[in-house]
């Protein structure tokens, strides 16, 4: 007696489902983003600021990001949710199915989320992280 087409039809169901399930899985998420309003810091001086150590942040993405000590920020504006501060010395970025140019948002010396400039949103961190930032000279 031979096989029947569908008792061998259930056992490669299975496995394709399976292989589906493992791939569906296997893709990073979008970042999360919200369109926001930045304020730009009109201001005669803008802050610039130095991070005097270093900072992981663990994105909702799943990837991890780290800030280190001595990364130079300027003051840029604020958003609803913080001050935005972008970086000087070096590119930030956040990444989940794509990757963002980053500016880290400021509230109570934690960074509580990313300003997305290209995209002109707001990526939430559900874990704010703690930032640690000594001011230094204005800029003109």
């Amino acid at each position: 007696m031979g096989i029947t087409t569908i008792e061998w039809a259930r056992p490669l169901s299975r496995v394709l489902s399976l292989a589906t399930l493992v791939w569906l899985t296997g893709c990073a998420s979008e970042v999360v983003r919200y369109p926001t309003e930045l304020i730009d810091a009109k201001l005669p001086q803008r802050q610039l600021y130095v991070a005097s150590q270093s900072a992981s942040i663990r994105l909702d993405s799943r990837y991890q990001r780290t800030i280190g000590a001595g990364t130079e920020f300027v003051e840029v504006g604020v958003i609803k949710q913080g001050t935005v501060l972008k970086p000087r010395n070096s590119v930030l970025t956040v990444e989940g199915a794509h990757i963002h140019e980053a500016y880290p948002v400021i509230q109570n010396s934690r960074i509580v989320g990313f300003y997305l400039p290209v995209e002109k949103a707001f990526s939430p961190l559900s874990q704010p992280a703690a930032f640690h930032l000594q001011q230094k000279e204005s800029m003109k």
